[in-house]
């Protein structure tokens, strides 16, 4: 984008269907509104009480602090700190986590997948190299999943598997204490366990928030739709751009660069030039990472050092994982 004339880009900026726009911007707030109701659900599930705005301020601090950290990383600690501060104890904050991350993540895979046998013949014919990037991308989602199943229902041999890595570290010169490592693999492992026990108590609510984690990516894999329509474009079907953004998300969700940035950029021209001119190409990577990345990095920054709501009285359910 740096190497276009700035007046050019500015100039496409000014011709962009304010209609569409708003659309776009409309698409990413579904996006936090699915991720809040979905915060909210699972909080409620093990504490009566909380505030929406909480679950909201949560969700966004999470935003703010992936945005800013390799591989996503600051997210989650910081959502455990902002929930213990809004009352919610440690353990049933990262059991509300790791209950989002799981159900996220399976149903992302599944998303991947679907989108990789529909549309995949598509990309390959038009892009090269996309299929070993798909594959990768695909991979190491579906990899994640797998460490998951292993842990959920083989837990000795995920702990056994923990701690043949740790002995390698050790050996490598990496990890010096041995023994804490492998405590707190036993301790993530029960904890991931009790937690996978408890989720099968409640299908309808894993249901209900699998298919609001559907609304959430679709909303997000839409904005490009929105964008490619702001600039007046027609003629690509809405299903071959949600299923491009479903790509670039494959391709950067790993990549250990805050927000993902170069690659989102780079995948986005990768695949987008299939169906923007060259011209207005970098204007449409700009449009599109001012509404998926800088307007939430600014807008959670902002929400992140704003003040909670007070709970109503909580009420900590006795069947919930603490």
């Amino acid at each position: 984008v740096g190497s276009e004339n700035p007046a050019l880009i500015l100039e496409h900026f000014t011709k962009l269907s304010t209609k569409w726009t708003l659309i776009g911007f409309a698409c990413i707030g579904l996006y936090w509104a699915a991720e809040t109701i979905i915060q909210h659900l699972l909080v409620e599930r093990v504490h009566k009480g909380s505030r929406l705005w909480n679950s909201f301020k949560v969700v966004m601090s999470g935003y703010f602090f992936n945005s800013i950290t390799p591989f996503a990383s600051g997210g989650q600690p910081m959502q455990a700190f902002m929930m213990v501060k809004q009352g919610v104890p440690l353990g049933s904050s990262a059991s509300v986590l790791l209950s989002k991350f799981i159900i996220y993540q399976l149903t992302l895979t599944i998303y991947s997948l679907v989108v990789l046998i529909v549309q995949l013949k598509f990309f390959v014919v038009k892009v090269k190299g996309i299929a070993y990037l798909s594959l990768v991308g695909f991979t190491v989602n579906f990899g994640v999943v797998v460490v998951l199943i292993m842990a959920a229902f083989m837990k000795k041999r995920a702990k056994k598997i923990g701690f043949f890595g740790v002995n390698l570290l050790h050996k490598l010169h990496v990890i010096k204490n041995t023994y804490n490592e492998k405590k707190k693999i036993i301790k993530q492992i029960d904890l991931f366990n009790s937690n996978i026990n408890e989720m099968k108590k409640n299908k309808i609510l894993i249901a209900r928030i699998g298919l609001l984690t559907v609304a959430q990516l679709t909303a997000y894999f839409l904005v490009p739709y929105a964008v490619y329509r702001a600039f007046g474009l027609i003629g690509t079907e809405v299903v071959v751009i949600v299923s491009a953004a479903a790509f670039i998300v494959m391709f950067s969700s790993f990549v250990p660069i805050p927000g993902g940035s170069g690659v989102a950029e780079g995948s986005f021209f990768l695949l987008f030039q299939l169906f923007f001119p060259q011209s207005i190409l970098p204007t449409a990577v700009l449009c599109w990472r001012i509404i998926t990345f800088y307007m939430p990095l600014c807008l959670g920054g902002i929400v992140t050092a704003l003040p909670n709501q007070k709970n109503r009285v909580m009420k900590i359910r006795t069947n919930a994982v603490r």
